[in-house]
């Protein structure tokens, strides 16, 4: 009786329990099914994969040799890091799909579950947003004391737009990290279809425009620090230009080329995968992530390009 009061409640507030939803019934043509069908046979028994834990043990021993300045230590990081990686990713393509991977509730509920994946993802991305805030704002910050005539903090004016930076090929390139945001959508539009074609060619568009934009980059910066004399310390030889330009621009636009280097390795990962049949109408929850992440790489570098290049 306390158990059915429970349930009657649970109800008409508009939520439901794990249990109650498992037991709800769905009437389709006078047939009556399960909102949760479970796959025939015996229900698959998950195993915990120890690549995460090693994975994390890197970066921790990777961090203390950051802050400590020990080279080895930090070196020991990234080799256990590495192979922990790699290790998963090893694991994670000898796993078949499953069709019963990810699978939302058909039952109607005011607070939809999220998986533990994705809410992760929105979780790193947020540390993300005030990881690039805090790097562009100390940059912008740094702008105005010292390169602000007048106050005693003044050590030069920065550089116009298009005094050294290549503002039209900086544009174009901007164009195609664009454009692999809009293949990206695509590949996903494509699996959610089953169209296991289109969401190939679309990914792998996706992942060489990706290594384009990072080449153009890499093209710029060999043009900038070889070319112009712009390093990481001082301007270009023979001109006003503030000595903290160079560092700020390096700061800004490496960090994010370093974090669209791992969406790349992420969407080579993945073309790599979806090639092999890894991924399903049902089953494709990791493109939709790494499209997350890529969308949040496009979006950070507009506005970079606006601060650093436009303004």
């Amino acid at each position: 009786m306390i158990r059915g009061c429970s349930v009657r409640t649970e109800l008409s507030f508009g939520w439901e329990t794990e249990d109650v939803i498992a037991a709800r019934l769905i009437h389709d043509g006078g047939t009556r099914r399960m909102a949760h069908p479970e796959p025939a046979g015996e229900e698959e028994e998950h195993h915990g994969s120890p690549w995460p834990v090693i994975i994390a043990v890197g970066m921790g021993i990777g961090y203390v040799g950051i802050v400590s300045a020990s080279v080895p230590m930090l070196l020991v990081g990234v080799v256990i890091f590495g192979g922990g990686a790699g290790g998963w990713i090893h694991q994670d393509m000898q796993e078949p799909s499953s069709a019963f991977y990810g699978l939302a509730t058909s039952v109607e509920s005011r607070f939809p579950r999220v998986s533990a994946r994705k809410l992760g993802t929105w979780l790193f991305l947020a540390t993300e947003i005030m990881f690039f805030s805090a790097i562009i704002g100390s940059s912008f910050t740094l702008r105005l004391r010292t390169g602000t005539p007048g106050l005693a903090t003044f050590q030069g004016p920065w550089a116009t737009p298009g005094q050294i930076l290549n503002v039209p090929l900086t544009g174009l390139n901007t164009f195609i990290l664009i454009c692999s945001s809009l293949t990206m959508v695509e590949a996903l539009s494509a699996i959610e279809r089953d169209d296991k074609v289109k969401h190939r060619f679309y990914l792998l568009a996706t992942l060489l425009l990706g290594i384009t934009f990072l080449s153009i980059q890499a093209f710029e910066y060999q043009h900038l620090y070889f070319g112009e004399g712009l390093t990481f310390t001082h301007a270009p030889l023979g001109s006003a230009v503030n000595p903290l330009y160079g560092p700020t621009f390096y700061a800004q636009t490496g960090v994010h080329g370093s974090h669209v280097t791992a969406g790349v390795l992420a969407l080579a990962y993945v073309t790599r995968k979806a090639f092999k049949g890894g991924f399903t109408k049902e089953n494709h929850e990791a493109i939709e992530l790494v499209g997350l992440y890529w969308h949040f790489v496009d979006v950070v570098w507009i506005f970079l390009f606006t601060i650093v290049y436009l303004v």
